[in-house]
């Protein structure tokens, strides 16, 4: 997190941020991980190229122009790989994320239900592509159990997709 406030503060986009959030497995302790971090770095809406392109001049790594709500930018610090999801903060991805982890979080049962979803497609399938599909009616789960639980949610409306 440290690194990326800096890399934004440095090219004076800092005022642009408006969260950052570690999400993914590797932000919900006791779930298995891929070795990679993921952070999403929610900034103001129009500011989604300019707040990546300044994680990439600063930090390396290869920025992928998704779409203007969502720029990812994938890259490598002393061998630990990151994936920064630069999110437009009106978009409803980095909300999904959030939602995602806290339920995770919170609910140790459904932690090991996705835990045993990700080894068997692991198992079946090395296309990310596939993986990501086959997870897909499970967060919509997750987030159906966000969007039941005021606790969970009190900062934003989760979306539906």
């Amino acid at each position: 997190r440290e690194r990326v406030r800096e890399a934004v503060r440095s090219r004076g986009l800092a005022d642009r941020v408006v969260r950052l959030e570690h999400v993914g497995s590797t932000a919900v302790p006791d779930l298995a991980a891929k070795d990679v971090v993921d952070l999403d770095v929610v900034v103001a809406d129009g500011a989604v190229e300019s707040v990546a392109d300044a994680l990439v001049a600063e930090l390396g790594g290869t920025r992928y122009e998704n779409d203007p709500t969502w720029n990812p930018v994938a890259r490598r610090h002393a061998g630990q790989r990151f994936n920064d999801h630069v999110f437009a903060a009106s978009s409803d991805g980095w909300k999904v994320s959030v939602a995602t982890r806290d339920v995770l979080r919170a609910r140790p049962d459904l932690r090991e239900e996705y835990e045993a979803l990700k080894r068997d497609l692991v198992a079946d399938t090395d296309d990310l592509t596939e993986y990501s599909r086959g997870k897909t009616a499970f967060v919509e789960r997750l987030l159906t159990v966000a969007r039941e639980s005021d606790d969970l949610t009190s900062e934003f409306r989760v979306p539906t997709r």
